[in-house]
């Protein structure tokens, strides 16, 4: 039976040498993704990566547990031949601390055999894997979540005032963060962000209250988007979701997200996810999906799916 575990590390490398520590030779990475943090100023910035590990059973190698790693040295592992090979590096490395070390021969025929037999091992080894799992909830597109953590930064895009709406119900869901606005929408009693010292500076406050910080950023009229690329990308956000409403018209939403997209790829800007309001009154919600974006806001709620026919 597999069995699946989350791990992390500083590298997908050293997440794989645990695993094998930890789960044996039957672990495999079916899912990873690297979390970035930007930090404060520059302090506290950090990367890594945080993974799903499959563990499939081995005979003749006891099940690991979560608990810790599988008993008894990590070389119990191998083939018969690179622990034969292992056996003879060990041999020579102790000889060169003797008085006389004796020569270790490459040519003898039971090395010669070795080597054949490491070959093959290798070669079985070098066998394609089977295509990872995907995770649920999809097989195809994973359902983007708001970020949260202590001064981590969140910006919605919307037309006019879009972005307000969901800006509060993810406060709401995260159990307050600090909401404030940016772009053409101002709010009253919500503070303004406006470029990367202030987008600092409300970060900062974030850490000291134990927040994340979302904003809701105006991008005005569709005519006006063009021009919000390098503001938007001088706030410097974690994450960067598109507010659409799902009651407006297909090709016009589709023609100002598309702008959107295109200014934000120039400033080398990703958008994580879609925000969809006014689902719930319109017949059609699901052409929101024909934008390309993973849904992953519904009408004041996380979406369940990709899809966003698949939601209701």
């Amino acid at each position: 039976m597999q069995k699946r575990y989350k791990l992390s590390g500083a590298s997908l490398e050293a997440i794989r040498a645990k695993a094998l520590q930890h789960y044996g030779p039957g672990a495999r990475i079916v899912a990873a993704e690297k979390v970035t943090n930007p930090g404060i100023v520059g302090l506290f910035a950090a990367a890594r990566f945080e993974a799903t590990v499959e563990v499939a059973a081995v005979p003749g190698v006891p099940e690991a547990s979560a608990a810790g790693p599988v008993s008894g040295p990590i070389h119990e592992f191998h083939g018969p031949a690179i622990a034969a090979l292992l056996e003879r590096a060990d041999a020579a490395e102790r000889d060169l601390y003797r008085p006389a070390p004796a020569p270790v021969s490459t040519a003898s025929p039971d090395f010669a055999g070795l080597l054949d037999q490491l070959g093959k091992e290798l070669q079985e080894a070098e066998a394609p894997l089977p295509a990872p799992v995907p995770l649920p909830p999809s097989n195809a597109v994973r359902v983007p979540q708001p970020l949260t953590g202590d001064g981590n930064l969140i910006v919605l895009l919307g037309l006019g005032d879009d972005a307000l709406g969901p800006a509060l119900e993810m406060s709401i869901a995260a159990g307050g963060s600090d909401v404030r606005t940016g772009g053409g929408l101002s709010a009253f009693g919500h503070l303004h962000v406006q470029g990367r010292k202030s987008a600092t500076a409300a970060r900062a406050q974030a850490v000291l209250t134990g927040q994340t910080v979302v904003v809701a950023f105006g991008l005005g009229r569709p005519r006006d988007v063009p021009d919000k690329g390098a503001l938007i990308a001088d706030l410097a956000a974690d994450q960067l979701w598109i507010v659409a409403d799902a009651r407006r018209k297909p090709e016009d939403t589709r023609m100002w997200v598309q702008a959107l997209q295109d200014v934000l790829a120039r400033e080398s800007t990703a958008v994580t996810g879609l925000a969809v309001i006014g689902a719930s009154e319109t017949a059609s919600p699901e052409t929101v999906d024909t934008l390309g974006i993973p849904v992953g806001w519904v009408d004041g709620r996380p979406a369940t799916a990709p899809a966003l026919g698949k939601v209701h």
